[in-house]
């Protein structure tokens, strides 16, 4: 057992000096190389059985998850719009079917992104003119 040192453990001594048990590793892939076949067809026969947790696995084996589309879009947005205004015309654009829901969703998360930095930068700003204000 590694030496303590007020708590914590001593500098350069591993809890597990030996590591993982290898032996337990391999015997493992062994099982599962030798099984995997079986285990395959009862994996598909699950799933073909209404099983969802198994033909969730085998559908992600199938073909990788789809993506969201990322085709460019141009909505209409008032001129001189402040964030409220932007952020309604996104969500109006939604309801004309014109952005896809995901889309209105990075729109608005960069709104947000974009409407706090513009907070920081005012309070930087504020901050600055009251130390100029005391100095």
């Amino acid at each position: 057992m590694p030496e303590r040192e007020q708590g914590r453990f001593k500098k350069g001594s591993s809890g597990n000096p030996q590591g993982r048990p290898r032996k337990a590793t391999t015997e493992l892939e062994k099982a599962l190389r030798k099984h995997g076949a079986e285990l395959a067809d009862k994996l598909i026969a699950l799933a073909l059985d209404g099983d969802t947790t198994a033909l969730k696995i085998c559908i992600d084996r199938i073909h990788a998850p789809l993506k969201p589309q990322s085709t460019p879009v141009q909505i209409a947005i008032p001129e001189n719009a402040g964030m409220a205004e932007t952020g309604r015309a996104v969500l109006d654009a939604v309801a004309r079917g014109e952005l896809a829901p995901d889309q209105a969703g990075q729109m608005l998360a960069g709104l947000g992104t974009l409407a706090r930095v513009i907070e920081v930068e005012e309070l930087e700003k504020r901050i600055q003119a009251l130390e100029e204000q005391n100095q």
